[in-house]
C-alpha cells in the first residue's frame, strides 16, 4: 500500500507543485531571493540530475534552496541558497519536520523519528531563520530531505553562529550566494534507524555580494569576499569561535571531489576558491599530516599496551612521502630531542603508526607498526615534533622551524601550538586529535582530548 501511494503521490507531484507556485506566485514574488531560478546561481558543484535513477546526486530546485539529495546516505549532499534582508522576516518557526514525499518513490523517505534517540541534530543546511519571510517558506526547509545529523555541540555552537553572522550580512544590505553540505564519511548511520550517515565534517561557503543593480551573478568580481569553513561534526566544540574553521574553497573540492563556481569565469573561479577570509587557513596544506595521537604510557602500572607510540594521520587527497620524515621528542621542559626515523609513504585517509620504547607492564603488542624507534616518553606531560627532515631540532620550542609539519605540546609541556597545550594523558589514556586525527586548527589545548588509547595503522 506504501509503495501505492508513494507512486500516486510523486506522479501527481507536479502537478501539486505547479498548483502551488501559482496560488503563491504573488506572496513569493515581493521576496527578492524566493524563487527557484535563484537558488544556484553559482552552478551545480556535483552535476545533481533530476533523474529519478540518479541515487547518489538527485537534484531537487524549490522556491526557497535547491539540493543534491543522495538516497545512499539519506540527506543532502549539498544546499544551495541566496539570502537577503527580504527572506529575514517574523514568521516564526516551524514546530515540525515533515517527510519529503516529493522524493522519487523508490527513494527511502528519511522520517524525524529515524532521528529519534540517535544523539543527533535534526541539522538543517538551509536554515529555518534564513526562511522566516512566510510560514510556507520556513515550513519547506523542516523537510527531511534538507536534514543531516549534527552534534549538538556544532549545530547550536559554531554552525548556528556562523548562520548568525551570514544573517547579519544581508540585513546589512549583502547578498549572499549560499552553499553548504556533509563531507568524510566512514560508513557510521545514526542508530537505532541506521537510515541517515554521520559525516566527520560539515562546510559552507558563502559568498558576500555587496547591493548594486542587476543579479547578484553580475556582481561577483576576483576581489568578492567570500567565507569559507570546514567544521568537525564533534562534541566539545560548542563555544569555539567558527573563524577557528577558515579555510578555502579548494580544500572543500579536496574533500567533496565537488567543482565550485562554474557559473563563474575561470579568473573568477580560480580566485575565489584560493581566497581565505581573514588569511589564515586553519587546516594543513594538501599533502601534509598531523600527529593524531600521542601515547607515552606503555608498559606503566596499569597500561594495556607495551609500548608507548605516535600515530600520524594523512587528511588530505595526496599520498605523503615520508622518505625525509622523522618524529622528535623531548620532555615537557627540554630541548634535547630524540628521534625515529620513517619511511615509506602514507595514503590518504590513513594512519601511520610509530612504535616506540616499551615497559615493564601491559599485556598487549601494539598493531603491526609502520615504523620503530626506541624513545622513551613521558606519560604525562612532553613534546612530540614531527618533521620533513632527519636533523635533530635544538630549541625547546620549535614553532616557526620551516621544516616543522606538526607540533603537540602536552601537559605540563612550556611549548605547544596555539593557545595552551593538549591535556595531560596518563598510563592509562592518550591524547587523541579531534575527528579522528584531522582537526587541526593549531590548537592542541582546542584539538585534542584524552581517551581510551586507539593506536591505528
Amino acid at each position: 500500500m506504501k509503495s501505492i501511494i508513494r507512486s500516486f503521490l510523486f506522479r501527481n507531484s507536479s502537478i501539486v507543485v505547479s498548483s502551488a507556485f501559482a496560488l503563491f506566485f504573488c506572496v513569493l514574488q515581493a521576496s527578492a531571493t524566493i524563487q527557484t531560478n535563484l537558488q544556484m546561481q553559482l552552478g551545480n558543484p556535483s552535476g545533481a540530475t533530476a533523474d529519478t535513477n540518479n541515487h547518489n546526486h538527485y537534484l531537487v530546485q524549490r522556491a526557497v534552496e535547491a539540493l543534491d539529495f543522495s538516497d545512499n546516505l539519506g540527506e543532502p549532499n549539498w544546499a544551495s541558497w541566496d539570502l537577503t534582508s527580504s527572506d529575514v522576516g517574523s514568521s516564526g518557526r516551524s514546530t515540525t519536520f515533515y517527510t519529503d514525499t516529493n522524493l522519487p518513490p523508490d527513494f527511502y523517505w528519511v522520517t524525524t523519528g529515524d532521528y529519534t534517540s540517535s544523539g543527533y541534530d535534526r541539522g538543517h543546511m538551509c536554515p529555518s531563520d534564513d526562511r522566516t519571510d512566510t510560514t510556507n517558506d520556513n515550513k519547506m526547509v523542516f523537510r527531511m530531505s534538507n536534514i543531516i545529523p549534527q552534534t549538538d555541540d556544532q549545530n547550536t555552537g559554531p554552525w548556528e553562529a556562523l548562520e548568525t553572522y551570514c544573517r547579519s550580512l544581508a540585513t546589512a544590505g549583502n547578498e549572499l550566494l549560499i552553499i553548504c553540505g556533509p563531507s568524510t564519511f566512514d560508513g557510521t548511520r545514526i542508530s537505532p534507524s541506521g537510515k541517515a550517515s554521520i559525516p566527520g565534517y560539515t562546510w559552507k561557503i558563502a559568498v558576500v555580494v555587496p547591493a548594486g543593480s542587476g543579479t547578484a551573478l553580475s556582481r561577483i568580481t576576483s576581489s568578492t569576499r567570500v567565507i569559507t569553513v570546514k567544521m568537525p561534526n564533534i562534541t566539545g566544540i560548542h563555544s569555539v569561535n567558527w573563524t577557528n574553521y577558515i579555510t578555502c574553497v579548494n580544500r572543500i573540492q579536496a574533500d567533496t571531489g565537488y567543482t565550485f563556481f562554474t557559473a563563474l569565469s575561470s579568473t573568477i573561479a580560480n580566485a575565489l576558491r584560493s581566497y581565505v577570509d581573514g588569511g589564515v587557513d586553519h587546516y594543513p596544506p594538501v599533502g601534509s599530516l598531523t600527529i593524531s595521537q600521542v601515547y607515552g604510557g606503555g608498559g606503566n602500572s596499569g597500561a594495556t599496551y607495551k609500548n608507548d607510540f605516535i600515530e600520524l594521520y594523512n587528511g588530505s587527497s595526496s599520498a605523503v612521502d615520508l622518505s625525509t620524515y622523522a618524529v622528535q621528542y623531548t620532555s615537557a621542559s627540554g630541548s634535547s630531542w630524540s628521534e625515529t626515523i620513517l619511511s615509506g609513504t602514507v595514503q590518504p585517509g590513513h594512519y601511520y603508526l610509530i612504535q616506540e620504547a616499551a615497559g615493564s607492564g601491559g599485556t598487549q603488542n601494539l598493531p603491526t607498526p609502520e615504523a620503530t624507534g626506541n624513545i622513551s616518553m613521558a606519560a604525562t606531560a612532553g613534546k612530540v615534533a614531527l618533521t620533513k627532515t632527519t636533523t635533530l631540532l635544538t630549541v625547546d620550542n620549535p614553532n616557526g622551524n620551516s621544516n616543522l609539519v606538526d607540533f603537540v605540546g602536552y601537559g605540563t609541556a612550556d611549548a605547544y601550538e596555539g593557545a595552551g597545550a593538549a591535556p595531560a594523558p596518563s598510563n592509562t589514556t592518550s591524547d587523541l586529535r579531534a575527528g579522528n586525527g584531522a582537526t587541526d586548527t593549531n590548537n592542541n589545548a582546542a584539538d585534542f582530548s584524552t581517551g581510551t588509547p586507539n593506536p591505528r595503522n
